[in-house]
């Protein structure tokens, strides 16, 4: 695949992140009916969306906690640039490379480069950019954090949440009452409240006697965070 090889030089975690944006983002076109010509656009999108990320600093998109507005500009680039490489091979779809353009766009208006609305943003990109701050919040990278609910698609999402575990079985969690817990299974229509067997109550000690919680069912319950 053209330079991918190149973001495996350049550092694990690009390569890595490549690969699961690449798969999440099959999953939801799978999901969605695409045909195989759609699901090999948005995985070629997805899977090079970064490629531009290769030429820019370690030492910048690697940094920790806020980025100056110059180093902003320099790291918001690497979406136009990319879309310019990509659209100039003639084995690449351009819809594919508008992923690269385009996976930074946000549906109220408040991503970059040209601050896309809605429907603007091709459903290829809006599918790879959910899977994109998806990988990002759970490997930690701040600068990619999402602050809001009016980023995305409401029907993407609730695509993306049913056919992808937010928190995977074997996963150890901690609750909102203090309590921490192993999710044990997953509920296919809500993977955002699975199945939790507690091994710790909020006072540190583990149960008297094994239980497992239904968080479908115990709305007042959530899980604050995964351990």
């Amino acid at each position: 695949m053209f330079n991918l090889a190149s973001m495996n030089v350049k550092d694990e975690y690009l390569f890595q992140h490549a690969v699961d944006v690449a798969v999440l983002s099959g999953i939801v076109g799978i999901a969605k009916g695409y045909n195989r010509n759609q699901l090999t656009e948005l995985g070629v999108g997805a899977l090079l969306c970064d490629i531009e990320m290769t030429t820019v600093a370690d030492d910048l998109w690697k940094r920790e906690g806020s980025l100056t507005l110059e180093q902003k500009d320099l790291i918001q680039k690497h979406t136009i640039e990319g879309f310019e490489i990509l659209r100039k091979q003639h084995d690449i779809s351009l819809l594919s490379a508008h992923c690269a353009l385009q996976h930074h766009e946000r549906f109220d208006g408040s991503g970059y480069p040209r601050g896309l609305r809605g429907k603007e943003i091709h459903e290829y990109a809006q599918i790879a950019a959910i899977a994109d701050v998806y990988c990002a919040l759970t490997s930690a990278r701040a600068y990619l954090f999402a602050n809001g609910n009016q980023w995305f698609d409401v029907n993407l999402i609730k695509i993306f949440c049913n056919h992808i575990a937010v928190f995977p079985v074997a996963a150890t969690v901690l609750l909102n009452t203090g309590q921490v817990g192993v999710v044990s299974s997953v509920n296919p229509d809500a993977s955002h409240r699975p199945f939790v067997r507690i091994v710790k109550e909020s006072n540190g000690e583990p149960p008297a006697a094994a239980y497992e919680i239904d968080l479908r069912k115990q709305m007042n319950l959530t899980i604050v965070k995964e351990l």
